[in-house]
């Protein structure tokens, strides 16, 4: 019988390499498909059960190629307590579980992260040919959302990153805010392999420098700008010291960088900030104006406590609000501004949304505080919205699920949530970091790749909701921190390619 287990486990670790290749392609694949089942009005829930079937087959295969199966029994027992908790706080409210299945399904969401880093290091211990593997799975990645982006630009069915404005290109992807952290965690990664995989050839780099960045600056959004200039820094220098061949590999990531950087003039992002100054400016004067129809005194005021100037100025974004948590509570959490640029900023109006709500929920549930609330509590339903580019008033439902990782994590999964969450990403960049002041020489362009790629994910955590929260980008996350352990993993030679 052991016999007949071990063999077993041979076998299953043999298939690693092609079963990493499959769970690497397929994710674009299941991004395409999920965005024209949207546009088709096809119900997706079968996406969600295939994603679900990846993540917990992961997970079992994780399970069986490891050595360290008592650490995977204590991580499912967290989970079942914490998942417990927060089913309990659901019902310890005044109006009780209002939707099971959906609010579940969100926690899900955030267990992706964790699940699938661990499931991967596992794998990366288990076979040595996984990490070649999947870091040619993920140039493959890049090439397969390229060609996604060119089809819907030919085709002239790009949704752009910004739709309304028909700014960037963002291809047949749902969302704009997880693919644009796609795209910033594969870029370094691409880069690297580029260098690594070609030493004695500055073409490559070039290339992949030019491909990955060209990608980001079509893009337009203001963090995968950032990443053209972190990563061009980060590499270039980290790759500069190895010898003449590598100095001009550094070179071309560096200029590169500095071309797109030097053509933010003409570039989708600088296009979508003057919309937006734009769109801010005429705001300011459809709220002024109402402002002023109800007192004229306030002509240059930026703030008041009067509250029917107030319940002018707030009904044109946030009326869900209003109808939810009364205006004055809105107006204390506003700061009693005036200003529309904080009126009418989605991020903000989720943000103080989510932390009025909470202030509910754990006065209901004491619960809530620790493990989280429902996310059918983040909706108000038939409330008046205006639309300010239709210059018309509607009745719809508001959604104020927050455009934050942190904040989301917080108002969902509560402070242990947020705090397992956050310790468990952490541990991985203080390990990382305690590996290269031991040994220097782990800082290879391929380290700095994945070091560069954790702090990117970082930053979209803590400014948008695309990385712990989307069970797409929350992937590539994962394979960043695995890959991120296993390079810092003492018993780690530093060739990657030499199998």
């Amino acid at each position: 019988m052991q016999e007949e287990i071990r063999s077993g486990r041979e076998r299953l670790v043999r298939l690693l390499p092609a079963l990493t290749v499959f769970l690497c392609l397929i994710q674009p694949v299941l991004d395409v498909a999920a965005y024209w089942m949207r546009e088709l009005s096809i119900s997706n829930s079968w996406m969600s059960i295939l994603r679900l079937i990846l993540l917990l087959g992961g997970f079992a295969v994780g399970f069986l190629v490891t050595d360290h199966k008592k650490f995977y029994l204590i991580f499912s027992i967290v989970i079942l307590a914490f998942l417990s908790g927060h089913v309990l706080a659901c019902l310890g409210t005044k109006e009780g579980y209002l939707n099971w299945t959906e609010d579940l399904t969100d926690q899900a969401r955030t267990l992706v992260l964790p699940i699938t880093a661990i499931s991967f290091a596992s794998c990366l211990r288990a076979n040595r040919r996984v990490l070649p593997t999947l870091l040619k799975a993920m140039v493959c990645d890049l090439a397969l959302i390229l060609l996604v982006q060119l089809l819907s630009t030919v085709t002239g069915t790009d949704p752009h990153t910004y739709p309304t404005k028909e700014v960037g290109i963002r291809g047949w992807f749902i969302w704009p805010s997880p693919q644009s952290a796609i795209l910033s965690l594969l870029c370094p990664v691409v880069i690297a392999f580029a260098v690594e995989r070609k030493p004695d050839r500055f073409l490559p780099t070039l290339l992949a420098s030019l491909v990955s960045f060209g990608m980001l600056f079509a893009y337009g959004t203001r963090l995968g700008y950032l990443t053209i200039a972190g990563v061009g820094l980060d590499l270039a220098v980290c790759v500069f010291p190895g010898g003449k061949q590598r100095r001009i590999q550094a070179a071309c990531i560096l200029l590169s960088a500095m071309v797109f950087i030097a053509l933010y003039p003409i570039s989708p992002m600088a296009c979508n900030r003057a919309a937006v100054e734009e769109n801010e400016r005429v705001k300011q004067e459809r709220v002024s104006a109402a402002v002023l129809k109800v007192d004229p005194g306030l002509a240059d005021a930026a703030s008041t406590e009067e509250m029917e100037p107030l319940s002018a100025a707030y009904r044109y974004n946030l009326q869900g609000m209003i109808d939810r948590f009364g205006l004055e509570r809105v107006a204390k959490q506003y700061g009693f501004t005036l200003n529309a640029g904080k009126i009418c900023d989605d991020r903000i109006m989720k943000k103080n949304f989510c932390f009025l709500l909470m202030e509910d929920m754990n006065a209901e549930s004491p619960l809530s505080r620790f493990f989280g609330v429902e996310l059918e509590r983040t909706r108000v339903y038939d409330t008046e919205v205006y639309d300010f580019y239709d210059d018309d008033w509607k009745l719809d439902t508001e959604n104020y699920d927050p455009e934050n990782d942190v904040i989301g994590v917080l108002t969902l999964n509560g402070v242990i949530g947020l705090v397992l969450l956050l310790s468990f990403l952490l541990a991985f960049g203080v390990y990382a970091a305690r590996a290269v002041l031991r040994n220097r020489k782990r800082f290879t362009p391929l380290f700095a790749a994945f070091l560069g790629a954790y702090g990117i994910a970082l930053i979209y955590a803590f400014s948008t909701a695309s990385t712990l929260r989307r069970n797409n980008a929350s992937v590539y996350f994962a394979w960043i921190l695995a890959v991120l352990w296993y390079l810092s993993s003492s018993d780690v030679e530093k060739g990657v390619f030499n199998d």
